[in-house]
């Protein structure tokens, strides 16, 4: 679209057709706009209706276990009292149910073991406690008692729920579930009551965990509630009798509506559901503000995204018709970006699996599928089929992993070689990590797997361009390494004509300090060249403990040899506490080497030239040495001066800041670079302390 409008616009200057064009930019812009809006309002409402219907029925299924859990408590004591109607129905109630007002029975065994009543009670025809499962019960009459009055005129068999009333023996409210008890004749022989706590009924959401504008309430037909909980506070005996949930739990026995809560007027989704058998029923209430919460969150982005959008849309209307070709440059621009970046993550992917012990099932992520060649058809693969990938020695590895994994409990890390169905083999590593059961046994698997060839390949680039940067040093300073080994072997070669001559008419004191300071000159050459031989020999990493001070005079001398900077001030500052480092000496080296380098290049052609290596410790326990020099400083921008090849002079390659943070950063320190505020620029890093000075200093500082 915007190569079609461009191209009109610039072959043509006619102020009608550039107008028509800016009138269709602007029709079009608008029309996009208020699309945006629509699609904005109606995903508005799309979200609002599915937080809501998500509520209900999270609602619904709240109340449902609710409603279980309170049938659960009705139908133990309904059954309790059954098996005590069934034993005085048929004659056989027993001294343990029956006693006198004044000797009440100590109702004992299963009967008065449930664990949620109070007290089991049987009142006789007159009323009269007859037997308790509380012992030392007082002598009450229940004649009155809305729980002994309910089974007077009726036999319906069922069982009935009383609104909370208050109790002597407890001293507390209490909710009696009664029963009537007949004779063998079928006349009346009183009443077994259970007592609980009208807590009891929401105890099941005690410990759970709720949202403290929730409430739920189980409430009688009668219109009272027999409990209820709003957040953590419990009630019971409200009076609901005319409130719009009594309504409603008239016409629907079990739905949902949504209404003003009696208790504080807020609005909330309420689920209802009835206990047919028993008279009750129970009701969980959301606060509709909560439901809506998330979704409002996102209705107020939105919009705020769909103003900004509109914003820009018009405003980039404005400006269209004179910057169409830079536009399409970003988009080009843009484009491209993204492709580098798609590359870039499917590069850098990384797989992860999992393996059910007990079934065998494995289960692979998309990614790690295609790490191996497979397709979305072929799915995730057996254990039998990941085996095949791997040879003898990854398969023995695999098992090893997977073992150890299982008898320690432990995670485990592992590699090996994979060969892939189009014949290309490469290194991974994996790690092993066990899931377990209840019972602490592993019953699962599952990890990682990482391709790491491109990774381990530029390790051993980077260990190869750090030798060649060595050799490379060592080329540099062949011009001055004959130097300065004729210097010694010159004053060694006259100190011995010198002495041959006093042989003849000289003392054999004379004779001896020539033959020694020949034997000086011969060591310092040596000196020169066991420095060279140990700067270009690739050998392995070995992490000892170095003295800084001999690592810097070694540094120095192969990076700044006498007399090639011959107006050069070069100082050394180390702090008392800050003569050792843990590390590869050659490596340190190197790294010295590189620095001091670059600084006598920057200071080259001042008049005071001057560098200053300075170590000191610090607080977390590491030495931070620093090579600071009056130099022209860091002309490149700092996130580009360790990229690699990225040099400001001539003949360098770019690689020595490169390689120096490859280094520090494998004996786990940091390098970071300064330019000077008068001038100057200075390269930091840090090291690890020995062990022992260390620890010498943990324990001054504890004692």
């Amino acid at each position: 679209m915007s190569s079609a409008i461009a191209q009109p616009l610039a072959e043509t200057g006619h102020p009608a057709r550039a107008r028509r064009l800016k009138v269709a930019i602007w029709g079009f812009c608008l029309l996009l706009v208020a699309g945006i809006w629509a699609v904005v309002v109606q995903q508005i409402g799309f979200e609002r209706q599915q937080a809501v219907d998500d509520a209900v029925r999270q609602n619904v299924n709240r109340s449902i276990a609710f409603e279980q859990f309170v049938r659960r408590t009705l139908e133990a004591a309904d059954l309790v009292t059954r098996y005590a109607a069934g034993r005085f129905a048929r004659g056989d109630a027993g001294p343990e149910f029956v006693g006198t007002p004044d000797r009440p029975a100590l109702i004992a065994g299963s009967v008065a073991r449930g664990g949620t009543f109070v007290g089991v009670t049987i009142a006789d025809a007159r009323g009269d406690i007859v037997a308790s499962s509380l012992p030392g019960a007082p002598r009450i009459n229940l004649a009155a008692h809305p729980a002994f009055r309910a089974h007077i005129a009726r036999d319906d068999e069922g069982l009935f729920v009383s609104p909370p009333l208050p109790s002597r023996i407890p001293g507390q409210n209490l909710i009696w579930l009664s029963r009537r008890l007949n004779n063998p004749d079928g006349s009346f022989a009183g009443v077994i009551a259970i007592n609980i706590l009208p807590s009891q009924f929401i105890a099941f959401y005690r410990n759970a965990q709720v949202n403290p504008g929730d409430i739920m309430v189980v409430v009688g037909l009668d219109g009272i509630a027999r409990a209820r909980r709003a957040g953590t506070t419990e009630t019971s005996g409200e009076d609901m009798r005319g409130t719009a949930v009594m309504r409603r739990q008239m016409q629907n026995p079990n739905g949902t509506h949504l209404g003003p809560s009696v208790l504080d007027g807020k609005v909330r989704y309420f689920s209802h559901r009835r206990l047919g058998n028993y008279g009750l029923f129970v009701t969980y209430g959301v606060l509709e503000s909560e439901v809506l919460a998330a979704s409002a969150l996102r209705a107020r982005i939105f919009i705020a995204g769909a103003i900004l959008v509109s914003l820009i849309i018009i405003a980039f209307a404005a400006l269209l018709t004179l910057y169409l070709s830079r536009r399409e440059r970003r988009e080009a621009e843009l484009a491209r970006a993204n492709e580098r970046l798609q590359e870039a993550q499917r590069i850098g992917q990384i797989g992860d699996w999992e393996y059910d012990l007990g079934t065998g099932a494995v289960y692979w992520s998309p990614q790690l599928c295609a790490q191996f060649e497979r397709t979305p058809e072929q799915g995730s693969p057996s254990f039998e089929e990941f085996q095949a990938y791997l040879n003898e020695e990854g398969r023995a590895a695999i098992d090893r992993a997977h073992s150890e994994a299982i008898r320690t409990g432990e995670s485990q890390e592992i590699e090996y070689e994979v060969r892939l169905p189009s014949g290309v083999e490469s290194r991974h590593q994996g790690v092993v990590i066990p899931s377990f059961d209840g019972a602490g046994r592993v019953v699962r698997l599952h990890g990682t797997d990482q391709n790491v060839t491109a990774r381990m390949l530029l390790d051993r680039l980077q260990t190869h361009v750090a030798h060649l940067s060595r050799v490379e040093a060592m080329n540099a300073m062949a011009a001055t390494l004959a130097h300065e080994l004729n210097q010694p072997l010159t004053a060694a070669s006259n100190y011995l004509v010198g002495s041959r001559r006093r042989l003849k008419s000289g003392t054999a004191q004379e004779v001896e300090q020539g033959m020694i300071a020949a034997e000086n000159q011969v060591h310092l050459a040596a000196n020169i060249i066991r420095r060279v031989r140990e700067m270009v020999v690739n050998q392995p990493k070995a992490v000892a403990s170095v003295s800084l001070s001999r690592v810097i005079d070694d540094a120095v001398a192969l990076a700044a040899p006498a007399g090639l900077f011959p107006r050069l001030r070069l100082t050394k500052e180390l702090a008392a506490d800050a003569r050792g480092v843990k590390g590869d000496r050659i490596q340190v080296q190197q790294v010295l080497v590189n620095l001091i380098r670059n600084a006598c290049d920057a200071t080259d052609g001042r008049p005071d030239p001057e560098i200053v290596i300075s170590a000191r410790r610090d607080e977390a326990g590491s030495v931070t040495v620093r090579v600071a020099d009056n130099g022209s400083g860091f002309s490149q921008p700092e996130q580009d001066r360790f990229s690699p090849f990225a040099s400001t002079k001539n003949s360098g390659l770019g690689l020595g800041l490169s390689i120096s943070r490859t280094i520090i950063e494998a004996h786990g320190g940091r390098i970071w670079t300064e330019n000077g505020e008068s001038g100057g620029a200075s390269v930091s890093f840090t090291l690890p302390a020995p062990r022992r000075q260390a620890d010498r200093e943990s324990r001054t500082a504890a004692a």
